[in-house]
């Protein structure tokens, strides 16, 4: 599958080809990380984490730099070996549940979700269930059909197992699916799986922290497809 140019808005088409073409992508189904994707929740996750880093003596910004896009399950262990890595889960798995403060929908987000029926998308989140429901509680977020979470995997970001099982849940193979994400963890999942990926936020070429999902544009294609793309000027949602 060819790769279309960048496009303008500050995102990259990611696919694992390198090729170049004209033209938007043509899907069947769209593969949504959360965090930092849909939610505007990093400085929420930046406040549990170094909260909790210094409880157990831990330096926060080295936590901060291997914890992004990763499962608390997997990166405890890794930052912080010495302590009791399930007393620490349950500590921090608490907080963001209950700490929801300033977490809301990134720009364009509602009008995107508004205008895909539930069976063109999923969430794949490296968040467990209880978490990422608060956060879409919290801002405000229609709870979807499809919900892959950090307990629904036995391997999380990078590994391509999320993405694999949330386009089985759709019912579309992972090559026909645009997946969705913010980090680099997530980008190499989503590629992994053979996904085409849309990067925004850190993960958006080039770099543009401002890049998110109010500028893409979605309209029927043939044979039921989906023909997205980006465009600076405007955002209509027609996907119906």
């Amino acid at each position: 599958m060819p790769r279309p140019p960048d496009l303008a808005g500050g995102f990259a088409p990611r696919t694992p080809e390198r090729a170049g073409a004209a033209g938007p992508w043509s899907v069947r189904a769209f593969l949504f990380d959360l965090d930092g994707t849909l939610v505007s929740s990093l400085a929420a996750i930046e406040r549990h984490t170094v909260r909790w880093a210094r409880r157990v003596g831990a330096r926060p910004d080295e936590v901060l730099a291997r914890s992004h896009g990763r499962r608390d399950t997997e990166f405890i262990p890794l930052v912080a070996p010495w302590a009791d890595a399930e007393e620490e889960f349950r500590w921090l798995h608490r907080l963001s549940v209950e700490d929801t403060e300033g977490i809301a929908p990134l720009p364009g987000v509602r009008g995107l979700l508004a205008a895909l029926d539930a069976d063109r998308w999923a969430i794949v989140t490296s968040a467990a269930r209880e978490v990422a429901l608060s956060r879409l509680a919290a801002a405000g977020l229609p709870r979807p059909v499809h919900l892959v979470c950090a307990e629904d995997v036995e391997r999380g970001k990078p590994d391509p197992e999320g993405f694999l099982r949330g386009a089985a849940l759709l019912g579309v193979p992972p090559g026909s699916c645009l997946a969705v994400e913010d980090s680099a963890a997530g980008v190499a999942a989503a590629r992994a799986a053979g996904a085409r990926v849309l990067g925004v936020g850190e993960a958006a070429e080039p770099p543009d922290r401002r890049a998110h999902l109010a500028d893409v544009v979605v309209r029927p294609g043939p044979d039921g497809a989906l023909q997205v793309s980006t465009a600076r000027s405007g955002t209509r949602y027609v996907a119906r």
